[in-house]
């Protein structure tokens, strides 16, 4: 049996643990994917040890990476339940009716002169202690930040969001996606990269 049938042969009767989205992704890696070749060819003790060592470390990052992602995820969760319960509390009193018209709002009533002229508050970075997460949201374009301002600090629907931007909801619901997608990102890759260098 030639070197290729070998391998063949090996990952023929590994096929159900090999589609293991883990192992998949280690064996993406041409490194990884070279050491266990090697392994299958050469099956000796140092080279187990190398191909055992290449995949914890392979996944303890992908470890890391779901750790920030859900680091993300719930800390906009916990940011939107903390504002809606402050909403909930402290009401304006602009939300009442008008003693004129009891369908209308009072805030209904004000004039907006700067109804077109619509800027970032940025409330959303002041209350956020994380310095990791204020430089990451930094790196996002101005309209992003404004995206996630008006979701989480003014808690704001997409449609709303849209109407203000004058898009469509859709558009906004990706440029709100790519923004956590990006944050995403940036927060694990630092972590990757501290944990690399440990």
């Amino acid at each position: 049996m030639n070197n290729e049938e070998k391998i063949a042969e090996f990952f023929r009767k590994y096929r159900d643990k090999v589609q293991n989205p883990i192992i998949k992704g280690f064996l993406a890696n041409e490194d990884n994917l070279s050491l266990l070749k090697k392994y299958i060819l050469n099956p000796t003790d140092a080279n187990k040890n190398k191909v055992d060592k290449a995949f914890k470390q392979h996944y303890n990052r992908v470890l890391k990476i779901k750790y920030v992602s859900n680091l993300i995820y719930f800390f906009t969760m916990d940011y939107n339940i903390k504002r809606r319960k402050e909403n909930d509390t402290v009401l304006l009193i602009l939300d009442k009716s008008s003693e004129y018209d009891a369908r209308t709002p009072l805030k209904d009533l004000i004039e907006d002169k700067n109804e077109e002229k619509h800027t970032l508050n940025r409330n959303l970075l002041d209350d956020i202690e994380s310095e990791r997460l204020i430089k990451a949201l930094q790196t996002l374009t101005e309209k992003q930040l404004l995206i996630l301002d008006l979701i989480y600090h003014k808690q704001l629907t997409l449609k709303e969001i849209s109407e203000i931007l004058k898009t469509t909801p859709q558009n906004i619901s990706n440029l709100h996606r790519k923004s956590l997608k990006k944050l995403n990102q940036i927060l694990s890759e630092e972590v990757k990269s501290k944990y690399d260098k440990e």
